[in-house]
């Protein structure tokens, strides 16, 4: 009767939970700046819309053997691409060059603008003979209306964006941007449906003489979640015979596995109903911590399978339970919003699981384990040895790295895309840092942009804004006196080509400035941010210094690397704080000495853990965290041991260390890392524990 109704409560608060997590919207937060950023940066900057403006753009690159072939594939693509979700942003050169067209004197390149400056006439009127002369040059204006051929310079000095093909290594290329412009944004589901499809695209138009690559944030988000999800239904399927294979060898019966799977269930959907209440959004990295719970739920049920004695049980589940909590209280406390979260679903996670095994396992009647594990000794001794072996080349390497590259390393196919595109289209965006120019109007904002090149310049920085493509009123109208100044005194060099009519037409033009609406130009429409304000795109390995205090620079991937470091920092001195107040705990249950014999085999798992991989980043440290409620198991239950308890810390960090060391085989760096970080450490901990309970 008791049973029963436990199990009827245990039934109707599972089920009440279901209906909270169903009948609330739960929004996960896949932004890794919104999840690695303080919330209140996040909030008071830009660089949210900026990022999802510069990540929500697939980068496309036509290579050929031929012109014809060239425009062949281009077109194909563009007919066959989805219009609803994916717009082209290729700038329209014609409609482009057009407006440029109806007053060439208002465009001048920095090179033609400094010699202007100079009046270094004869080295313009030489270059304009040399190109007027090369009968491989085209010439993009007539040249009665631009003797000096400035114009063509001002062109080509943005040939990147302006030609429409590139010419190398005996073939041609073009390029192309497309936005996802969907109502349904970034939606996961949606925009992997879409980028599967376009991928699709590249594949039936390839050939060996015509190639599509593809590449930007959303063809690599595809690729690693694809890649990511069958490596770890591969670890799950592969994880999941094994336990099925223990449990039967054991118990010569698959009934065992119902509570385990309730267990670990319950205690998930525990934590995710305390996240999803204590926080507005679900972020992306505590679901990839959430999966940590399948091995604890798996040790707390192997013990309680495994257990001879009721009292003695129930006292170290008690104890494990709560010092396992200890690491994650502490990690509450850092107010890092993801680290909070990591906290409160692995808290509330535990216990679910803590509740299943006191409340619910005695309702099933599930027999005794009747086989035993008798490994050899010298195998531990071995096991030791190797181990050291592994410590000693990890120390010899060891080094921190805050890297955004320590978290994820792209495919060759797709590094090689991304080279290209930069090579073909004049400069990769995404790498790009953003300068934000804040201006009361557009011709103000044109202007400052105007006067930070000046200082780009300078300090020989790469960029393209927005000014490279429309100048500012001012700056047209100087050009226009710079260019009028250089036919007053010498348009008289080109009499033997020249008319006098001719002549007298051109000193005689009128300034006239150039209005751009720049709504009807995708392309020039992404230089704008909010209101007046616009992005410059600087290309620089070092992070770019402005003497403006007013001008605000974004380098995402400076910004990240930084709080990475941050965090990880403290987490590092929090480090030791968990570990002292674990030992205080275990002190007063226990005393000082069998407390330091507990914590011995942890303390090696975590020295272990953190010198084999040889290099550590945020996420390795948070993993210690994990590995201090994993391990902590191990030597309570071998504290107060009864006969079995052996066999049960054996399967339990059998299967634990197996999913994580496949996990480490992961081409995802980020899940890479943290696998590497608990298989050695629970390794070394359950290694180290025999030896140090070893009667």
């Amino acid at each position: 009767m008791v049973h029963k109704i436990k199990l009827i409560t245990f039934f109707l608060f599972f089920c009440i939970m279901g209906v909270f997590c169903f009948s609330c919207k739960t929004n996960v937060e896949t932004n890794l700046l919104k999840t690695l950023l303080p919330q209140d940066f996040v909030q008071k900057s830009d660089i949210v819309p900026i990022t999802n403006k510069t990540s929500s753009v697939i980068k496309v690159v036509f290579e050929s053997e031929s012109e014809s072939k060239l425009e062949k594939l281009t077109a194909d693509f563009n007919s066959k691409i989805n219009k609803d979700y994916f717009k082209n942003t290729k700038p329209d050169i014609s409609e482009l060059l057009n407006k440029y067209l109806s007053s060439p004197y208002n465009f001048l390149s920095d090179n033609s603008k400094i010699l202007l400056e100079r009046k270094e006439y004869n080295k313009l009127y030489n270059n304009a003979l040399s190109k007027l002369y090369n009968p491989t040059n085209l010439l993009i204006t007539d040249f009665d209306k631009d003797p000096y051929l400035l114009f063509d310079d001002f062109i080509l000095s943005n040939k990147k964006i302006f030609n429409k093909l590139n010419y190398y290594d005996n073939k041609y290329y073009d390029s192309m941007q497309l936005r996802i412009v969907s109502n349904d944004g970034l939606s996961p589901d949606l925009a992997n449906k879409e980028i599967k499809e376009l991928i699709n695209i590249q594949k039936q138009l390839s050939d060996k003489s015509s190639k599509i690559y593809l590449a930007g944030t959303p063809i690599h988000s595809y690729y690693t979640s694809k890649k990511s999800i069958i490596f770890i239904n591969i670890i799950c399927i592969l994880s999941s015979l094994l336990i099925i294979f223990l449990t039967c060898f054991f118990f010569r019966s698959l009934k065992p596995l119902i509570p385990i799977s309730l267990s670990i269930f319950f205690g998930m959907l525990l934590g995710y109903c305390a996240v999803k209440f204590l926080f507005n959004d679900f972020q992306i990295i505590t679901m990839v911590f959430s999966t940590t719970l399948i091995g604890i739920g798996i040790d707390y049920s192997y013990h309680y399978f495994f257990k001879s004695n009721d009292k003695i049980f129930f006292k170290n589940l008690f104890y494990s339970f709560l010092t396992s909590v200890i690491p994650f209280a502490l990690l509450y406390l850092t107010k890092i919003e993801f680290l909070k979260q990591i906290a409160i679903f692995t808290i509330f996670g535990l216990f679910g699981i803590y509740l299943v095994v006191l409340f619910i396992y005695p309702c099933f009647d599930i027999k005794d384990a009747k086989r035993t594990v008798n490994l050899n000794f010298n195998l531990y001794k071995i096991s030791l040895c190797i181990l050291a072996v592994f410590i000693a080349f990890g120390i010899l390497k060891f080094r921190f790295n805050d890297s955004l590259s320590a978290l994820y390393t792209p495919s060759k196919k797709l590094l090689k895309a991304e080279k290209l595109y930069s090579e073909v289209s004049g400069g990769n965006f995404e790498n790009a840092q953003i300068i934000l120019v804040q201006g009361e109007d557009i011709q103000n904002t044109l202007e400052k942009e105007e006067k930070l090149a000046v200082e780009l310049n300078k300090n020989k920085v790469e960029y393209i804004s927005l000014s490279k493509f429309i100048p500012s009123f001012k700056t047209q109208e100087k050009n226009f006196k710079l260019v009028k100044n250089l036919y007053a005194d010498n348009l008289d060099n080109f009499k033997d080509i020249l008319s006098d009519k001719q002549i007298k037409h051109l000193k005689n033009s009128k300034f006239k400035p150039v209005y751009f609406n720049i709504e009807k130009y995708p392309f020039l429409k992404d230089f704008l941010f909010k209101d007046n304000n616009t992005l410059i795109f600087a290309f620089s390995d070092s992070r770019i210094s402005i003497s403006d205090k007013n001008i605000k620079i974004i380098n995402f991937k400076n910004d990240i690397e930084q709080y990475m470091k941050k965090y990880r920092q403290i987490l590092m001195l929090i480090l030791p704080v968990v570990i002292f107040s674990m030992y205080i705990l275990l002190a007063i249950v226990y005393d000082f000495k069998k407390a330091l014999k507990i914590m011995l085999p942890l303390l090696s798992g975590v020295f272990c853990a953190l010198t084999v991989p040889g290099e550590l980043n945020l996420f390795s440290i948070i993993s210690i965290f994990i590995l201090l409620g994993f391990t902590i198991d191990y030597s309570i239950f071998r504290m107060n041991k009864d006969e079995k308890t052996e066999d049960a810390i054996f399967i339990s960090s059998l299967t634990t260390s197996f999913s994580f060391l496949l996990l480490s085989f992961c081409g995802f760096k980020l899940l890479a890392s943290m696998a590497a970080v608990l298989f050695f450490g629970i390794l070394t901990s359950y290694i180290v524990g025999y030896f140090v309970f070893r009667k």
